[in-house]
C-alpha cells in the first residue's frame, strides 16, 4: 500500500496534485533520474540531471510549486553540473513528511540526510523563496557542506514579509482559479508564469494541499548572516511583491562577507520566469567562476 503524504487533504487530492506535477515534469528539458531518499523525517524525492562526475548543485524550490518549477533553467545548469532538485519537505510534491522537522536544526539535519543518501559530501546550493530560507538555514548549520550559495528572491531571510504576503491567504481560503490567478499575477512582472503547467501546479496546490510546513521562515540576525563565509550570490527582483527588495539588498550588501548582490530590473518574485535568460547567465557565471 502506498504511503500518502500528510501534506494533502485526502488521497484523492494527492493523486490530483501528483498528476499535475507529472504533467509539468514533461517539460523537463534534459534526461533525468528520480530517486526517493529515506530520512528519519520522511521519504525525500530528488530529480537528478547532468553528467555523473560533474560538480554537484542541490536545488531547493520556492514554496507551493514543486521541483518542476526549475524546468526553464535546469537545462543550462545541467550541462556542466550534476543537478539534484529536491522536493522540499513539508511542501507539495513527492516528498512524504512522515515525521516533519520541528526545528531549524531538524530542517538542516533533514538535508544532511538527503546529502548522505545521494553520496554528497559538499555541493553548491541554489535556493529560491522559501527554499532560500531553508538553504540559508542549512548553510549556517552545515557550512562545510555548501561550496557556494545561490539565493533567488529568498523569503524572509533578510527582511520581514510585507503586506503582499497576506494576499497568499486568499487562495487558501477560496481556492478557485480566479483567486489563484490573482495571486499568480501579483508574483509576476510578466502577466503570468508563462507556462500553463506551472500555473496548474499553483492552482492544484491551493485546492488539494494544507499548510503543513512546521518550521516557519524568519529573518536571520546580523551575527548569523555574517557567518556565511562561502561565496554567495543574491538575486532579487526590483518589483518584488512579498517584501521590500531594496531593503533586503542593502542589508545583504552590508552584512554578507563574500557576496555578489544584485537587484534585477523588470522582475518580481517569480524570478526564474520573469528573467529566465538573465538569471541563468548570472547563475552560470557564479557557479563556473
Amino acid at each position: 500500500m502506498s504511503e500518502h503524504s500528510p501534506v494533502f487533504k485526502s488521497a484523492k487530492a494527492e493523486a490530483r496534485m501528483l498528476a499535475v506535477y507529472d504533467a509539468a515534469m514533461k517539460l523537463w528539458p534534459v534526461a533525468c533520474q528520480k530517486r526517493d531518499i529515506p530520512t528519519r523525517y520522511g521519504r525525500t524525492h530528488v530529480i537528478i540531471s547532468g553528467p555523473e562526475e560533474a560538480p554537484p548543485i542541490v536545488l531547493l524550490h520556492c514554496a507551493l510549486m514543486t521541483s518542476a518549477i526549475w524546468s526553464p533553467i535546469i537545462g543550462p545548469l545541467s550541462t556542466n553540473h550534476r543537478t539534484y532538485a529536491v522536493d522540499v519537505i513539508g511542501d507539495v510534491g513527492r516528498t512524504v513528511p512522515s515525521h516533519p522537522p520541528q526545528t531549524e536544526q531538524d530542517l538542516a539535519h533533514w538535508l544532511v540526510e538527503v546529502y548522505e543518501g545521494l553520496g554528497l559530501d559538499k555541493a553548491s546550493l541554489l535556493a529560491w523563496s522559501f527554499g532560500g530560507f531553508v538553504g540559508t538555514n542549512f548553510a549556517l548549520h552545515e557550512p562545510d557542506r555548501v561550496s557556494k550559495l545561490g539565493l533567488l528572491a529568498p523569503f524572509a531571510t533578510f527582511v520581514k514579509g510585507g503586506a503582499g504576503f497576506l494576499l497568499g491567504f486568499l487562495p487558501f481560503l477560496i481556492p478557485t482559479r480566479p483567486t489563484v490567478r490573482i495571486f499568480e499575477r501579483a508574483l509576476c512582472h510578466k502577466p503570468s508564469f508563462g507556462i500553463r503547467e506551472h500555473s496548474e501546479i499553483l492552482h492544484e496546490r491551493f485546492r488539494s494541499a494544507k499548510l503543513a510546513i512546521k518550521v516557519p521562515p524568519r529573518v536571520f540576525t546580523d551575527e548569523e548572516l555574517s557567518q556565511l563565509k562561502m561565496p554567495t550570490l543574491l538575486l532579487i527582483g526590483r518589483q518584488e511583491f512579498l517584501y521590500n527588495a531594496k531593503a533586503a539588498v542593502d542589508r545583504a550588501k552590508r552584512i554578507l562577507p563574500n557576496a555578489e548582490v544584485e537587484l534585477i530590473a523588470e522582475c518580481n518574485h517569480a524570478i526564474v520566469s520573469d528573467q529566465t535568460e538573465l538569471v541563468t547567465e548570472r547563475l552560470l557565471e557564479f557557479l563556473d567562476t
